[in-house]
């Protein structure tokens, strides 16, 4: 993937992955904003060797800690995690801080939410929305392999916490 420079976030886009996530956007933006989801993160990716770290008391601490499956602990680095509602042209701060240029982003955009019909008989209605996570860092602080790896894992554990 070729990095992407956006004029609000100046930093290169590294990594993109999309998934759709069958619950409508507010549940979705509520499980986002839950620390415990980054917590079993940690634990759905040891072998990756990240760790979250995000104080629910003072949201702005928030980091990641880049290491290797041995434990090893190669690099700490601000975490800023942040959501943009579909429709909505602003995005929404969740945790870390906010202006640092070393701070690795995770920002969740979501795209209006469908509601599809089961069948023609049945009143009730599913509602899907399309989810896109993006990690941006500059190049040197992450392979493309773990990052993928990092942006697949959080949405399938987003989408696992909402069933």
């Amino acid at each position: 993937m070729f990095p992407h420079v956006s004029s609000a976030h100046p930093r290169p886009l590294f990594a993109r992955h999309r998934r759709l996530i069958h619950a409508p956007s507010e549940a979705i933006i509520g499980a986002w904003c839950d620390p415990a989801l980054f917590t079993s993160l940690d634990t759905a990716a040891p072998h990756m060797g990240l760790t979250f770290s995000i104080d629910p008391a003072a949201t702005h601490r928030a980091s990641i800690t880049l290491g290797t499956p041995h434990g090893d602990t190669q690099e700490r680095l601000p975490l800023c995690i942040s959501y943009q509602p579909a429709g909505s042209g602003s995005e929404q701060y969740v945790a870390g801080p906010i202006d640092d240029p070393c701070a690795i982003r995770l920002s969740l955009t979501l795209s209006p939410t469908l509601h599809l019909v089961a069948s023609a008989d049945n009143e009730f209605t599913n509602p899907v929305t399309q989810c896109r996570l993006s990690f941006g860092t500059m190049e040197s602080l992450a392979s493309p392999q773990w990052a993928m790896q990092l942006l697949a894992d959080a949405l399938r554990s987003l989408a696992e916490g909402l069933v």
